[in-house]
């Protein structure tokens, strides 16, 4: 290998020691080339050592084969062909024909003693090849050469296989991506640009948190990513997602790969807002079922005590109305005895059958006015002087003290007078009531409107709890030891009759205020 001009020959008498010394030489000469033709002849990858031929202006036209090792022969299929000495151009006839010029590429590296690598498909044979070439001395270079065929049919069948898959994937309907060990993006389809508003190539090799900035949702997400790839089991969890449009729920499904994971998310919102109609239906039909399930009983109830009512209202009555005159006539015969501690021990018991009487009277008055289908009576009334009589009938103890205030001049009034007066006394009642332990003060105040006007009776008693609010005006409910649970139901169905509104304020131990709104005059 290298220059072939021959050298001068000088006879000259060698001494015995340099025989010697160049025996010696030569033998350890002959055993270093004995090892590297053996290592040059065993290797697994081509080499060949080639001289480039120029033309006279140093351009590169051939190249000639100085060495050639049995892989290179093996790869390049030239066999037991007499290799050594020859042009490539007379070894490949159909090289000026190749795409790659092998000439030019080689011959720069000769000439610069530039290192090159690079790959290239030889058609002639059917294979790729990896080159690495070098220049050893200047006009000349070595190439080493590796058969890399079966590597490139494997990447071209996993661009292939990566195009189907890219295909399929954006074929998707729903979100799909893939993240890499370091939480890098590695795919993202057509889907996750819909749904995100996000392009693949801003997010292709990016960190998660860079695409989505930390939070209560992207923090739980890599939670879950990291324990897909710690487990290698597939994860499953509904969320909404960090994407522009955060009213979306999915429902996601993370799968481990070889080198990170595949993430499916599937949009589920209208799934969840059609389960939560059905839900919330379901939920008001068994509502309404109970309501009604109730109220049906309540009202077969209320009918079975209406038709009670009314069938012992006159028999009841009869007999307390016979206990009533008793007592009215047993009061004026103790007026003209004479005073003692007699006559007042009887007064007070006999105040008492009164006041017991009256509240058995109130009782069935209640239940019947209840239970039966009310029909106002409308005419004028002096409303003052029908609050002046609901106060002389109240009976009130000494620790409660009773007001009334009417704006003035009040409008005329056409309703019916036995409503009101009804509507008044139970309130009042109530009030009473509600201060007997404590005492207080009961006043009714009257406002008009321009066609309604405002009855306010209010109490310093004890008030309403909050538990028992919406309550208050349902029959058979009370908060009393005493009572049937009928005076504020009567009082709203009273109102109501009359084309009015009831309500309430209260405040537990400070009172309550009931505020009443009547028409002057009822629409027929």
């Amino acid at each position: 290998m290298g220059n072939n001009t021959p050298l001068t020959e000088v006879k000259v008498k060698p001494s015995s020691n340099s025989i010697s010394n160049t025996i010696n030489a030569e033998s350890v000469l002959s055993e270093s080339q004995r090892r590297y033709r053996g290592l040059f002849q065993r290797m697994v990858d081509g080499f060949a050592y080639c001289q480039v031929i120029f033309d006279q202006n140093q351009n590169p036209v051939d190249y000639i084969f100085c060495d050639v090792n049995e892989a290179y022969r093996r790869l390049t299929s030239l066999g037991n062909k007499l290799v050594l000495g020859k042009k490539v151009t007379e070894l490949a006839s159909d090289l000026k024909d190749s795409p790659f010029d092998w000439i030019t590429v080689c011959g720069k590296v000769a000439l610069t003693g530039k290192r090159l690598a690079f790959e290239r498909h030889c058609p002639s044979l059917g294979k790729w090849f990896a080159v690495n070439a070098y220049c050893p001395e200047k006009g000349y270079f070595a190439m080493i050469v590796k058969d890399i065929t079966q590597r490139k049919k494997t990447e071209k069948a996993l661009r292939q296989s990566e195009k189907q898959y890219k295909k399929l994937a954006n074929s998707i309907t729903d979100m799909f991506f893939a993240l890499d060990s370091s939480l890098k993006f590695s795919y993202w389809n057509r889907t996750c640009e819909k749904f995100t508003r996000i392009s693949a190539e801003n997010v292709l090799r990016r960190h998660f948190f860079e695409v989505f900035e930390k939070g209560k949702v992207t923090k739980k997400a890599v939670k879950i990513y990291a324990r897909a790839m710690k487990t290698r089991k597939p994860q499953f969890y509904i969320e909404r997602l960090p994407t522009l449009d955060e009213g979306r729920i999915f429902e996601i499904h993370v799968y481990p790969t070889g080198n990170g994971i595949s993430v499916f998310a599937k949009d589920i919102t209208e799934r969840i807002k059609l389960q939560g109609t059905l839900e919330q239906y379901t939920k008001r039909l068994e509502e309404l079922v109970k309501i009604r399930t109730e109220k049906l009983k309540a009202v077969e109830r209320l009918a079975t005590i209406g038709e009670t009512a009314g069938m012992i209202g006159h028999d009841i009555r009869n007999p307390l109305q016979a206990i009533i005159g008793e007592v009215y006539l047993a009061k004026c015969e103790l007026d003209v005895l004479p005073e003692g501690d007699a006559k007042e021990r009887v007064f007070e018991n006999i105040r008492c059958i009164e006041e017991q009487a009256m509240y058995i009277n109130k009782i069935v008055t209640d239940l019947q006015d209840y239970a039966k289908t009310l029909t106002p009576v409308m005419q004028e009334v002096d409303l003052e002087e029908t609050i002046q009589g609901v106060i002389s009938t109240l009976n009130s103890p000494d620790n409660v003290k009773v007001f009334y205030f009417i704006q003035k001049p009040f409008p005329t009034l056409k309703t019916d007078p036995s409503f009101v007066k009804r509507i008044l006394t139970n309130l009042a009642l109530n009030g009473i009531q509600a201060m007997q332990e404590t005492g207080g003060e009961l006043t009714i105040n009257v406002f008009s409107r321009e066609k309604t006007f405002i009855t306010a009776i209010s109490d310093t008693g004890v008030g309403i709890p909050d538990d028992v609010k919406d309550k208050i005006f349902k029959p058979l409910f009370t908060t009393k030891s005493k009572g049937q649970g009928f005076g504020l139901a009567v009082v709203k169905k009273l109102v109501e009759a009359l084309g009015g509104e009831i309500s309430f304020e209260t405040k537990v131990g400070k009172g309550t205020t009931f505020i009443i709104e009547l028409p002057y005059a009822k629409k027929t």
